[in-house]
């Protein structure tokens, strides 16, 4: 009979199971724990890392992507419970092998369901702040995202026409721009069009959305799939439209039939139609071009030009959230090797960005805010650190520190550029910037 290889549990591990679970506990109650555990069969070779483990350190991973490498992560996991005083923790305690095996048995329908739940509790923490006249508002949009040069044979690059950039995949995502959390997100080969990576999403967003795009995903197929999976949309028409005029509304608003050529998807699917009634709105503002808005929403009464040009404004919230990505959880530093891999570390990134944006649409309703104007950069960092002071406390504080938290976050607000509803944290680009350019001139008077 062959042994088992996995070490025996000792105290200092048990510890480190205990003070994570408290943390584990606090953010997900026992019952919904409970319901994943069915989902989940640890094997042999991980008996250290049980299932609060593994999302806590996920959702810790995602937050320190940054970090040379998973060693490295684990490493820091560790030192934060002695940092607060705690016990030592052994080397061998959380290695990297035992935790790549770990995260290549976590069901991925478990992460989407960890993911799915924070959402809810985003918008139940959102309330009338989530929707816009019972609609949600989900933005689409996509963005091409290195991956792990691995990967390469599998989703190409397209850094030029050779095809000799690093690897990437396209990432299409949707966006609910009231609350500022990710939906869904699907990713396909590098060059891929957005448009039929866009129909994957339609059946998986929250019933009755206004879907916001831009030019890149016009088209009469798309559009007449919005609505056929029961949704609205709002989008902007290409310079080369040539709409017909059915009733005038009044200046530059009407009820007009759009024509394209819908061949491609009609050799998939027979009723895909050709033409479509729309509500066109033409906007010009001072210096620049006139904009032509294309929506299912007929009503002039309802929906007034104003508030629709309000409304696609908002599309570029998503802009927000990729830069949010790239910028204050750097997702582009991969630890993983394989496709699967690459999916599990993009759920913990999805999960760590949804629990903070949940907390803060919390403390934004309290305070009487749009969940938006608070700073997710400095959000992240006060959530971390109450997350870590979970650990340290016995659980009948654990109201209170989130309490404070809840405090704290309502005071970061970030400043709001005047004519506009984009909000921008100015202070980090500006700093920045000045970091970049003083480090050049650093390297020009060292090599002068």
């Amino acid at each position: 009979m062959r042994k088992s290889v996995a070490r025996p549990s000792d105290g200092v591990h048990r510890f480190f199971h205990e003070s994570v679970a408290q943390v584990t506990a606090s953010l997900m109650d026992r019952p919904f724990l409970a319901s994943l555990l069915g989902l989940f069969r640890r094997g042999h070779r991980e008996r250290r890392f049980n299932l609060p483990t593994l999302l806590w350190l996920g959702i810790f991973a995602a937050a320190h992507a940054g970090l040379k490498s998973m060693t490295a992560i684990l490493d820091k996991a560790r030192d934060t419970l002695v940092e607060l005083g705690k016990v030592p923790l052994r080397g061998h305690s959380l290695t990297q092998s035992g935790w790549s095996r770990a995260k290549q048995r976590l069901p991925l329908g478990l992460l989407r369901r960890v993911w799915r739940h924070w959402v809810e509790l985003a918008r139940l923490h959102a309330g009338d702040a989530a929707v816009y006249r019972g609609m949600h508002l989900v933005a689409l949009d996509k963005k091409s995202v290195r991956v792990p040069e691995a990967l390469w044979a599998k989703v190409g690059s397209q850094h030029s026409g050779r095809r000799d950039g690093p690897a990437q995949v396209e990432m299409l995502a949707a966006y609910d721009v009231c609350v500022r959390v990710p939906l869904e997100v699907t990713l396909g080969r590098a060059n891929t069009n957005e448009r039929p990576m866009a129909f994957r999403l339609l059946g998986n967003l929250p019933n009755r959305s206004l879907v916001l795009v831009d030019m890149g995903f016009y088209s009469i197929a798309f559009l007449a799939a919005i609505g056929t999976a029961g949704h609205q949309f709002l989008t902007r028409m290409r310079s080369n439209g040539k709409p017909k005029l059915l009733r005038a509304f009044g200046p530059g608003d009407g009820l007009y039939e759009i024509r394209g050529s819908a061949s491609y998807w009609r050799k998939k699917d027979p009723t895909v139609p050709t033409r479509l009634v729309v509500r066109i709105v033409t906007l010009e503002r001072k210096g620049g071009r006139p904009v032509r808005l294309v929506t299912s929403l007929l009503d002039p009464e309802t929906y007034p030009a104003e508030e629709l040009a309000e409304l696609y404004h908002d599309r570029w919230h998503i802009e927000t959230f990729f830069r949010e990505l790239g910028g204050d959880v750097e997702f582009e530093h991969w630890h993983t090797q394989t496709v699967r891999g690459l999916y599990v570390e993009l759920l913990f990134y999805l999960i760590y960005v949804t629990v903070v944006r949940a907390h803060m649409a919390q403390a934004a309703v309290r305070a009487g805010l749009p969940p938006g104007r608070l700073s997710f950069g400095r959000g992240a960092q006060a959530c971390l650190r109450a997350w870590h002071r979970l650990a340290l406390l016995p659980a009948a504080l654990h109201d209170a520190i989130r309490g404070e938290l809840c405090e704290h976050l309502a005071t970061l607000v970030i400043d709001e550029r005047l004519g506009r509803r984009f909000e921008r944290d100015t202070q980090k680009r500006r700093a920045l910037s000045r970091s970049k350019k003083s480090q050049t001139l650093k390297r020009q008077k060292h090599a002068a």
